[in-house]
């Protein structure tokens, strides 16, 4: 299968892209570490794969609708 069959595939069956797919499984790990750990967002971003802090920070707001410091925050009342 192509790659854009691959595309295709995932545009019909789940609405979504691999890429938007493979962003948010790294996105949902991101908030376990911004929720569990201490750690900088840079270094978040890193860990997790994103190459860009700006990116990663305008995918974490597209998934979850929040900013890293109100990720954070929340779980601090938690």
């Amino acid at each position: 299968m192509s790659e854009s069959g691959i595309y295709a595939f995932f545009k019909s069956y789940g609405g979504t892209t691999p890429i938007e797919v493979k962003n948010r499984i790294l996105i949902n790990r991101a908030v376990d570490l911004l929720t569990t750990t201490d750690l900088s967002v840079e270094e978040i971003c890193s860990r997790v794969g994103f190459c860009n802090a700006a990116y990663f920070r305008k995918q974490l707001r597209r998934v979850t609708g929040k900013t890293p410091h109100e990720i954070r925050r929340e779980s601090e009342r938690i």
